[in-house]
């Protein structure tokens, strides 16, 4: 008697499964460093497109299809769909991070770079604040994007570095946030140590007060700081 009650009981509960709808969409997009190319109306803009879900049976909306709905938003990096216990539809949405900004062109439309080095489309909603590469392609601005992920994770170097100009052969220049000069690295070889070296020169010339008479600065020469003033 007691399985059969329960096989009763199960069967009651399928049976009512199968019954059930949906009443509410309820999706949270997950921040990223303050950034927000993805808002919950935008996503379910995308659902709405092809389910109002309020009023779909449970079994009959595909949580995979759900998925590859939101996923046509450039700016989308993850989803997880699951159904809540109150009879609503939750949708978690994770973002792309977009690292710097490639310019290529006066005529061709800028795009992002995230940091898995992949394209993104510019926002019409959000701008993001980060570096921006001057280079004549995404496959030429891998160096420069190289440099910016090595040093995004340092405070003083992120806060520093405003643009990255990819030149012949891919040499490497810095056009930074404070003082009018440019710096030329050359290539990403002895990174760390063209680094050090720029920043003693920048400390010893905010101590002279003098940081504003340089016009370029070479770090390609090996152990050296070759600084030109303007004149």
């Amino acid at each position: 008697m007691l399985l059969g009650g329960m096989v009763t009981l199960v069967g009651f509960a399928m049976v009512e499964e199968d019954n059930a709808r949906y009443e509410r969409l309820e999706v949270h997009v997950e921040e990223v460093k303050g950034m927000f190319f993805v808002d919950a109306a935008g996503v379910q803009d995308a659902i709405f497109k092809h389910d109002s879900v309020a009023g779909t049976f449970v079994a009959d909306l595909s949580l995979h299809a759900i998925a590859e709905w939101v996923q046509s938003i450039p700016a989308v990096q993850a989803v997880e769909a699951y159904p809540g216990l109150n009879r609503s539809l939750h949708v978690r949405v994770t973002q792309r991070q977009p690292l710097a900004r490639l310019h290529t062109a006066q005529q061709a439309a800028d795009l992002y770079i995230d940091i898995d080095g992949k394209a993104l489309p510019l926002s019409p909603h959000f701008t993001a604040r980060v570096p921006i590469i001057h280079a004549p392609s995404l496959e030429d601005a891998s160096a420069a994007f190289d440099l910016i992920k090595i040093t995004s994770s340092d405070p003083f170097w992120a806060a520093f570095i405003d643009q990255v100009v990819v030149g012949d052969d891919r040499q490497l220049e810095i056009i930074p946030r404070v003082g009018g000069a440019r710096i030329s690295i050359g290539t990403l070889e002895n990174l760390q140590t063209k680094l050090d070296n720029l920043l003693t020169f920048y400390q010893a010339q905010i101590a002279r007060g003098n940081l504003n008479d340089y016009k370029r600065i070479d770090l390609a020469f090996e152990g050296q700081v070759v600084a030109q003033r303007y004149y």
